[in-house]
């Protein structure tokens, strides 16, 4: 064989040796595309991991039902997309939600926790009765005023929310054999509170300040005699 062919030869196989790894690179490449295409499909458009499942915890007054027809959850949105701020929005919305938390678990299941309002006493507007929580937000109406609860008794004026809030934590604060043998929580601004008991006596609140210590030795207090009681200062409280 010549020199040069034999060159020629060598050059040849140099060649095919360079192009043979540079295609298989280029064929392993397509392929990593089309597996992490697939895979995105998969996960975030596709169904394969989509709702199917939706989960609701901590319900006491509402009922699950209610729950999924708030949050508003289509069968089958892939988990990564399903928009938790949205359903977390709709779900709090409902009036006896005071919060939520929305989280997914994979394959296919949302969980829903609540916690629910819990009334600490009601009032009277316009013949309606509305049930109030430890925050004072009247959340929702009942058909009739309970009876385990106080009533709640505001002045109107710029102070009325403020006030309502203060008369809600001491509602809040109160063991419940107190809370029920309260008739009415009164009071003309958040400082001067006054609860009414259903046997007549009086006590006499002051602020909501310093609430848990008042509503710790109220019980006591209650067992002397006497007709009016006072808990304003919970250091020096009296009976007479």
């Amino acid at each position: 064989m010549s020199l040069t062919a034999l060159r020629g030869e060598r050059s040849e196989q140099r060649s095919t040796g360079g192009t043979l790894p540079h295609r298989r690179l280029i064929l392993a490449a397509f392929a990593l595309f089309v597996v992490a295409a697939v895979l995105t499909w998969l996960v975030a458009f596709s169904s394969v991991l989509g709702v199917r499942t939706v989960t609701v915890r901590g319900t006491h007054a509402l009922t699950a039902e209610q729950v999924r027809a708030a949050a508003r959850i289509a069968h089958g949105t892939p988990l990564v997309r399903l928009d938790k701020a949205a359903v977390l929005h709709r779900v709090e919305a409902l009036p006896d939600v005071a919060s939520a938390t929305v989280t997914t678990s994979f394959p296919s299941t949302v969980v829903i926790t609540v916690t629910e309002r819990v009334a600490v006493g009601y009032v009277r507007s316009g013949g309606a009765v509305r049930l109030v929580d430890r925050t004072g937000d009247q959340y929702r109406s009942a058909p009739s005023a309970p009876k385990q609860l106080p009533r709640f008794v505001v002045s109107a004026g710029p102070n009325a929310r403020a006030t309502g809030a203060a008369v809600a934590t001491v509602a809040a604060a109160l063991p419940e054999q107190v809370r029920r043998a309260v008739d009415s929580i009164q009071a003309l601004d958040p400082d001067a509170i006054t609860l009414l008991l259903a046997d007549g006596r009086v006590v006499r609140w002051g602020s909501a300040d310093h609430s848990t210590d008042k509503a710790r030795i109220l019980p006591a207090l209650l067992r002397r005699d006497g007709t009016q009681f006072d808990v304003t200062d919970p250091d020096l409280p009296f009976a007479r």
